[in-house]
Parts: C-alpha cells; structure tokens; sequence
C-alpha cells in the first residue's frame, strides 16, 4: 500500500510537472505536417486513389472511412479538388505553428481522411494519423498564437493530464512499431543470417539506386560489413525502442539514432516521405514532459496580472 501510495504520489508531480510544448514538439509538429503535405503536393489523385473492383471511385468509404473528407466530397461536383484544397490549406497553417489549439483537430481530421481514404496508404500515413490524434489532447489547452514561442503560463490542470498521457501514449506506440520492426527482422532468416541488406540493396524493385550501388561497391562486395550493417539496423531498432521510454537524455539517443536510421532508409530505399514521419513523432516524443521550463511574462502582462 505504501509503495503504491509513492507511485501515485510520483506520478501526480509529474503530470503537475508536465510541459511538454518546447522548440522539439514544434519541429516535430510542424514536420508530420510538412510529410503529410508533400505527399499532395506531389501525388496525383491518379496515384493516390487507385481504382480497383473494391473501390471503382480509387477510395475506401466503407464503414467510418466514409467519414473522411475525401469521402464526403466524392459525390459532389468538385470532386477531390475541393478536399485537397482544403486539405493544403489546413496542412499550411499547422506548418506555420498558428494557433495550435484551433489547428489541431482540422490536423488530425485531414490526416485521418487521408489515411484512411487511399486504397493503398502505407505504414507512415497510418502512424502521421495516429500522431496527430495523440497531439490533440496536447494541444487543446495551448493558448498560445504560435507554437514556435516559449509558453508563459503552464497547462491549464484540466488539460494537464491527458496531455501527459497523449505523450506517453506516443511513446508507447512509437517503441511498440520499432520493437515489432526488429523482432520481425530477427525472425527472417535473411536478416538472422546478416546479408539481408545484400539483397535489398540489389531487389529489382526496391533496391538502392544504381549510383549508390557502384558508390557502396566495396561495401556490398564485403559479407562481414554487410553482416555489420545488417545487423546494425536491427540493433538501432531495438535502441530506439527502449531510448525512447526513458528519462529526458536518456530519449536523446532514440531520436539521434532515429534520425540517422530513416535518412539513410529516405536516401537509399527511396522512402522520404515515412521517414519523415517518423523523425517528426521522434521529436514529438523526445519533448520534456516534466519540469519544462515556463517563460516570465512580458513586463505589461505581469503588470496587468497584478492589476487583476
């Protein structure tokens, strides 16, 4: 009884500690943003809404799918410009850091649509969604114009809690996807055996392009360098999965190592746009969430506070 008497009490210091809206959580914000972006900016409806005998339309409505902003304009006469406009348009402003408490849900709605609606979405798409639902608890109580600026009032108590859970919730979500990742590369006998980067580096479809092929010759040409790098991967995997559930600078490493993991996957599988997404929730997550520190108002607002 003692003992969890100590663990409540730990626990309500650090939700009262809780601060989470540093310069990390903007980049990070404001980057899931910039990956959701891009990939309207340079993805034709054509290739993103592929037609199929499921979906004749190129979009999956069925069930709360049909929900999406997408699927709520499909029978109308704008078609997907209309969502994808607005789509843009939302994903803009979030970028710019504005009003993070207004933003937040049109994030997580155009983000979900998205995900949801392309028949073909993929692991990143699905993890933007479930970030920016995680950002709206966090973001419901900020204030503030910009995201960018140092906060000068602490979390309202009656956000203060589910923003610490939301935060913890991601970092939940963000080791279980790097534990599954590695686990169920030690369980392939390619990666177990250590030359699995051989064959992606050469797969027809997906391999490395052919400059950084010949760059990396005397590399690939190596069976214990391959061996190291293959395993490698797996063991930065499995890093950042635990990094990430630690302390304050005990996180740094996850967010380091995922950084250098996904731009070397961007660079050489051709993957920019998950990648992305998964350094924007690395940041997200790494972000203080007890004892952050809170700017001292401008003079003429403590003024005004004390005139009150």
């Amino acid at each position: 009884m003692q003992r969890l008497t100590g663990i409540r009490r730990r626990l309500g210091t650090a939700i009262e500690r809780h601060e989470p809206r540093g310069r990390a959580f903007a980049m990070g914000r404001s980057l899931l943003a910039a990956a959701t972006l891009s990939v309207l900016l340079f993805n034709a409806d054509t290739t993103l809404f592929v037609a199929s005998p499921d979906a004749p339309q190129g979009l999956r409505c069925g069930g709360i799918r049909s929900a999406s902003l997408w699927c709520l304009a499909a029978e109308t006469e704008t078609g997907q410009v209309l969502p994808r406009l607005l789509a843009i348009a939302t994903l803009l402003v979030v970028l710019s850091g504005y009003r993070p408490r207004w933003t937040c849900l049109p994030h997580w709605y155009v983000t979900f649509s998205l995900a949801v609606s392309m028949p073909l979405a993929n692991g990143g798409d699905r993890a933007a969604a479930i970030g920016a639902m995680l950002f709206v608890p966090i973001c419901l109580g900020d204030g503030r114009t910009w995201h960018w600026s140092a906060p000068v009032a602490p979390l309202p108590m009656r956000w203060r809690g589910g923003s610490f859970a939301a935060l913890w919730c991601l970092r939940g979500q963000l080791s279980l996807i790097y534990l599954t990742a590695a686990t169920h590369k030690m369980l392939d006998p390619a990666w177990s055996r250590g030359d699995a980067l051989y064959m992606v580096a050469f797969d027809a479809q997906f391999g490395f392009p052919l400059p950084i092929r010949d760059f990396l010759g005397p590399l690939l040409a190596s069976s214990g360098l391959i061996a190291t790098s293959t395993w490698g991967v797996v063991a930065l995997q499995y890093l950042i999965a635990v990094a990430i559930l630690a302390g304050g600078k005990g996180r740094k490493p996850a967010v380091g190592c995922g950084i250098a993991l996904h731009v070397a996957i961007g660079l050489l599988l051709g993957l920019p746009g998950f990648g992305t997404v998964m350094i924007a929730l690395l940041l997200c997550a790494a972000c203080s969430s007890g004892g952050g520190r809170v700017a001292a108002p401008a003079p003429e607002l403590a003024g005004a506070g004390r005139g009150r």
